[in-house]
């Protein structure tokens, strides 16, 4: 194949590829996650730092745009950690505005201030359906990447997960919601982002597999290596062969080659015959030889600090990784401490098993290494490499004496390697053959003096039951295999609440001693009658839990029915919980005669516990004053009220929430704009600026969980100065118009013609009364001739 060089070609190295980087390389995760969300499938990609989550996001968020998807993607590493649920909340809300230009549709700050009634949570919820679905026609797919930094919130985001979930099932309710779909991308598990199965969204959801590159894969990258080798499909082989196809790795190694000087004499950085020789002395004078220095952008560094990012379970992971490879590769079986290993990056899966992902890695992480990384954390580092040298055969290399209790001081609380717990079981098994099982301060010679001493020392029973030095001791010292079995089984369904799984476990020693295995609870009081309450009436009440019997008890609470307006803690332990908190909010309670009980079911005891709980919810009388308000004469201008009104509820011991508003939020404001209590009271801020003068009426609207309530406000606005003044100016242009303009224009015409005009009109005057006079004296005669006929 002829490649074309490219001179304006570059590699991308340590952070994500544009749309259109002319380095970026396709994958089936391509295909896999673009087909998954335009089906409306929930996805989820997560894998190590540095395979290509985010570029791969990039690409898929293109494509899905050329096809009128509306698209918005959320980095929440850019939330920050140190915020409080409604900043973390609303920065989401702001960023998919922001990318979906909801801006032009709706104030984000007011609508948030506007349903502060509800849990930032259910805001959220809230802007799902009644904004972004409203007003974005079409499907919408919304990338979250970045997603494990929801691990280091100071609170939890159970909720947020559950809320992506139910979106999902809601769909066969409100077809709207066919047109919303996630993506979400990080490094974590399942587990670590959300614990409860039926509220996580990620076994509805779509795993998107990010394999590393493969070799018909990677044309795109030899269009930078043409300008520099001879055979660049040679030369990319060579590359994946030691970084297994990694991306970070690959990029890096390409991008090296292309930024290296040709040689003079025949123009080429690496001519033909020399490809695998010269990658080889490449990877180790830039990567392996002293990598800690040359480790830039970081990359091996951080699989390093991933392992050891806890120090607990730093041991685990080393043995789990020492083993890979000793042996080449371990059989698959979804462990914790795979999955963890996993997404260091330093290993990956393969047909089923695990290896180790590339030879780079290999060589810097290798045997020794390990060995190292290890002996720095085992106080009996010299000891069990000599006992594993000897195939686990030589006991006189197993620990004694002090030397013993020095080690499993040490282990306890750690979570170690398979070859610690061999070696520590085998040490405590031999001392076991001769000795009582030592606890640090005390010890038990049988079943019952351990069940003691498990209930005195919890903390140190735990560490000593899941380092299975308890299950060797019940086999080796009382031949008891039975509850090493049980022991071991419990290990298995309890690894990530040990606490419980050594009270289930004491439970059974109990039985094989036929004692009372469990506990017995109860509270203070048994019951809880409010009485007549009004809305709004709230009361928080502690009951006491009491424990009858051995043990504790942890187990759920729930109500039989639905009792609106109790909250409750939904779980309980007996070991951290005293006491069990109830609480009474009436606000949003409508009145009525409220019955029923707390059920509260502890694991592992059939008997449920039930308290009882009854209250009679009446109404309230809400007393506004004034009902009305006359603000009398506003001068122009932005003023702050003096008059105020008060909205009073009784009886005093209920409560009246809701928020104000005006008729019109741009010119007449109220303050407070939400409220909550028995007792409130209100002042305003007028602007009369842009309107005219006159009488107006304006409206406060209280919408409350008793209703919704409207006070009208009259006031009056004045001219301004500068209007009176312009209005007299007009009076006497009219009357100068009118009276004075025509005055002027008599004692301006000219006076002959004046006269003139006043002669003829004395003539017509004197005409007229001629033609009267001739009229009056010919009915005269008519008159006196027709007499003298008589």
């Amino acid at each position: 194949m002829n490649i074309t060089p490219d001179a304006n070609y570059e590699y991308q190295v340590g952070s994500s590829l544009d749309a259109d980087a002319p380095s970026y390389v396709k994958r089936q995760a391509d295909k896999d996650l673009y087909q998954r969300l335009k089906e409306g499938y929930l996805c989820y990609v997560l894998n190590s730092r540095q395979m290509g989550k985010s570029s791969l996001r990039v690409q898929v968020m293109k494509r899905l745009k050329d096809d009128g998807v509306a698209c918005a993607a959320i980095d929440l590493s850019a939330n920050g950690t140190d915020i409080t649920p409604e900043q973390w909340y609303l920065g989401v809300i702001n960023t998919l505005v922001n990318d979906l230009y909801l801006d032009r549709y709706f104030n984000m700050y007011e609508w948030w201030d506007a349903h502060n009634l509800f849990s930032p949570f259910q805001r959220f919820a809230k802007f799902i359906e009644e904004v972004l679905l409203k007003h974005i026609v079409g499907n919408i797919v919304i990338f979250i990447d970045e997603i494990d930094s929801v691990l280091s919130l100071q609170f939890s985001t159970d909720d947020f997960f559950s809320l992506i979930r139910s979106f999902r099932n809601k769909r066969a309710d409100k077809k709207i919601y066919n047109n919303l779909t996630f993506c979400l991308l990080g490094v974590a598990t399942p587990a670590d982002l959300i614990q409860g199965k039926e509220r996580t969204p990620f076994n509805i959801g779509r795993a998107i597999e990010l394999y590393g590159f493969k070799l018909n894969e990677v044309e795109p990258l030899t269009t930078g290596l043409a300008q520099k080798v001879d055979n660049p499909q040679d030369v990319i082989r060579e590359i994946l062969n030691w970084t297994g196809g990694q991306p970070f790795l690959t990029q890096k190694l390409c991008d090296i080659i292309f930024s290296s000087n040709a040689d003079s004499e025949v123009g080429k950085v690496i001519t033909a015959g020399i490809e695998a020789e010269f990658v080889k002395k490449l990877v180790r004078s830039h990567i392996i030889d002293n990598w800690e220095d040359k480790d830039d952008p970081e990359h091996l560094r951080t699989i390093r600090d991933r392992i050891f990012r806890d120090k607990q379970r730093a041991g685990r992971l080393l043995g789990l990784y020492q083993q890979i490879l000793q042996q080449g590769k371990v059989i698959v079986d979804e462990s914790l401490e795979q999955m963890e290993l996993r997404l260091s990056g330093l290993v990956v899966e393969q047909q089923g098993k695990l290896v180790v992902y590339n030879q780079i890695y290999q060589y810097v992480f290798n045997k020794n290494w390990v060995e190292k990384a290890l002996a720095n954390l085992r106080p009996y580092a010299e000891a069990i490499k000599a006992w594993l040298v000897s195939e686990c055969k030589d006991d006189s290399r197993l620990l004694r004496g002090q030397a013993l209790q020095d080690a499993l001081t040490w282990a306890n609380g750690r979570d170690l390697s398979n070859e610690d717990y061999q070696f520590l079981n085998a040490s405590q098994a031999e001392a076991w053959k001769f000795l009582s099982f030592k606890f640090i301060d005390e010890s038990a010679a049988d079943i019952s003096e351990l069940i003691t001493l498990c209930e005195k020392y919890p903390d140190e029973a735990v560490s000593y039951l899941y380092n299975r030095y308890l299950e060797q001791w019940l086999v080796s010292h009382l031949g008891r295999t039975d509850l090493a079995n049980i022991s071991s089984q419990i290990i298995r369904d309890y690894r990530e609440t040990k606490r419980e799984g050594l009270e289930i476990f004491v439970r059974e020693l109990c039985k094989s001693q036929n004692l009372p295995p469990y506990p017995k609870i109860s509270t203070k009081p048994a019951k809880l009658y409010f009485g007549k309450i009004p809305v709004g009436f709230q009361q928080n009440v502690e009951l006491q839990i009491i424990n009858n019997g051995r043990g504790f008890a942890w187990g759920s609470v729930k109500l039989d029915l639905n009792l609106p307006g109790v909250r409750f803690t939904e779980k309980f332990n007996s070991s951290t919980d005293k006491k069990l908190d109830i609480q009474l909010d009436t606000l949003e309670v409508e009145p009525g005669d409220y019955k029923g009980k707390i059920v509260i079911t502890s694991q592992g005891i059939e008997e449920e516990y039930n308290i009882l709980i009854q209250y009679i919810v009446t109404e309230i009388q809400v007393d506004i004053s004034p009902i009305e308000i006359d603000l009398g004469i506003v001068p122009y201008g932005e003023h702050s009220i003096s008059k105020k009104f008060r909205v009073e509820c009784k009886p005093s011991n209920g409560k009246i929430k809701g928020i104000a508003s005006t008729s019109d939020m741009a010119r007449f404001k109220v303050e407070p704009h939400s409220f909550e209590g028995s007792f409130s009271e209100f002042s305003f801020t007028l602007n009369t600026t842009f309107i005219e003068p006159g009488k107006y009426i304006y409206r406060v609207i209280l919408k409350t969980n008793t209703g919704i309530y409207k006070i009208p406000v009259y006031f009056k606005k004045p001219q301004k100065m500068i209007d009176m003044i312009i209005n007299i100016v007009h009076r006497c242009l009219l009357f100068t118009l009118i009276i004075i303009l025509p005055i002027t224009l008599i004692i301006y015409l000219d006076i002959i013609s004046f006269i003139v005009i006043l002669g003829l009109e004395l003539l017509n005057v004197v005409t007229i009364l001629f033609l009267l006079f001739w009229i009056v004296s010919i009915w005269v005669k008519s008159k006196q001739r027709v007499s003298k006929d008589k």
